[in-house]
């Protein structure tokens, strides 16, 4: 608070300045200026009308909670603190796209929010020409935050989120997802190894274990079992299900962004089986006899590191008339494959690395394994024999006319 004189047009004025800020939260806080007041002594009573007026707008202000914008602090804070559900480049991206996209609600009271501000936004973005699968992700990040605010009781005086029974029609028209065939996927490691290009190994790799891109890259030997070539020579005379050649264990992810190494993006390790082509690439091709148990067993690109490896790969495609993809399809290439080959979806889940089933639907969908086999009922074509039977029957008709 306070009250300052100052001249103007050649006549003394005076100024009035509250402030007055949350002593149970910090970040809740009004404030107010009036200038050109006549006399110091109404300056002192405008002083008093303030901090009555903005004590007032503080304490309903404290009872509604947070504005929109702490929310969004306290959250990315909190998971900081206590990592664990999401990877700290989720963190910062779900952080990033409600900053930039609920903007006109940042410095909101986070329980004035309702349906209709939430309407209203996505509403206006979809007009605004945004994709209708970014719209839902929006969605979806703003209410797991508000429900955050809400349950560490950031947020007063509401049950729920303002997202909650906002329905999103879809477009018409939904674009296929970028995937490769089986036979794509053929042409594209044969041509790689035909002209010998220096990330062959990696796009091998990644299409035999179905690993991220920054988990393929912290891939050692030491993260490697594998079997003795003997032992492997036995394996190829057994049946499929029955061969065993070792398996990797998935530990660790590097962050093209954060430029460090972490755990893998569902935050805990995993086992991928290792196949019989997959083992005599790492034998024969990788020489992997020859590295130590720190060694890594893919070469470090710096393009590679600092995530340009998308970029490569839909190069390599282009120049090769292959469909245009980036790095991560080829982990759906790995599932798909898997699924369409009748492996269980809940194991594919497991080996890659996915947490939530839906995700894990979106490749069952992509595999069209669900609808495999559901029109083989139908048998509308007449056969050879029956045909024949029909022209005997004419043929015989006529003979009796």
């Amino acid at each position: 608070m306070a009250i300052s004189q100052y001249q103007k047009d050649g006549k003394t004025y005076w100024r009035v300045y509250v402030d007055v800020r949350s002593r149970t939260d910090r970040t809740i806080r009004v404030q107010k200026r009036i200038n050109d007041i006549e006399s110091e002594k109404a300056a002192i009573n405008e002083e008093k009308r303030l901090v009555r007026q903005l004590a007032s707008e503080l304490t309903k202000l404290e009872a509604k909670g947070m504005r929109w914008n702490n929310v969004i602090d306290r959250w990315e804070r909190d998971q900081e603190l206590y990592p664990g559900r999401y990877a700290a480049t989720t963190v910062l991206d779900y952080a990033a796209i409600l900053r930039n996209w609920t903007t006109p609600w940042l410095e909101r009271p986070a329980a004035e929010l309702n349906r209709g501000d939430a309407h209203e936004l996505l509403t206006r973005l979809k007009s605004e020409g945004k994709k209708h699968s970014f719209v839902c992700h929006l969605k979806t990040v703003i209410h797991l935050v508000f429900t955050w605010g809400i349950e560490q009781r950031l947020i007063n005086g509401v049950l729920d989120s303002p997202v909650r029974g906002v329905e999103l029609k879809p477009e018409r028209g939904e674009k296929v997802p970028e995937i490769l065939t089986l036979e794509e996927i053929r042409t594209l490691l044969k041509k790689a190894k035909e002209q010998e290009h220096p990330w062959y190994p990696i796009w091998l790799s990644a299409v035999y274990t179905g690993c991220r891109s920054g988990e393929l890259l912290e891939i050692k030997k030491s993260d490697i079992e594998m079997v003795s070539q003997e032992d492997a020579i036995k394996q190829d005379l057994l049946e499929f299900s029955k061969r065993r050649y070792g398996f990797l264990r998935i530990r660790r992810n590097w962050s093209s962004r954060l430029r460090t190494i972490g755990p893998t993006k569902a935050g805990y390790w995993r086992t991928v089986p290792i196949s019989s082509d997959f083992y005599w690439f790492l034998i024969r091709d990788r020489l992997i006899e020859q590295l130590g148990q720190d060694d890594y067993i893919l070469p470090h690109f710096s393009d590679w590191k600092s995530g340009y490896q998308a970029g490569i790969l839909r190069g390599f495609c282009e120049s090769n008339r292959l469909p245009s993809i980036r790095f991560h399809t080829l982990r759906a290439c790995f599932a798909t494959q898997l699924i369409s080959a009748g492996i269980p979806a809940t194991v594919v889940m497991k080996i890659a690395g996915w947490r939530e089933m839906k995700t894990m639907q979106r490749y069952v969908r992509m595999a069209g394994i669900d609808e495999a086999g559901a029109t083989e009922i139908l048998n509308f074509i007449p056969t050879d024999d029956a045909v024949m039977e029909q022209v005997a029957r004419l043929v015989d008709y006529r003979g009796k006319k």
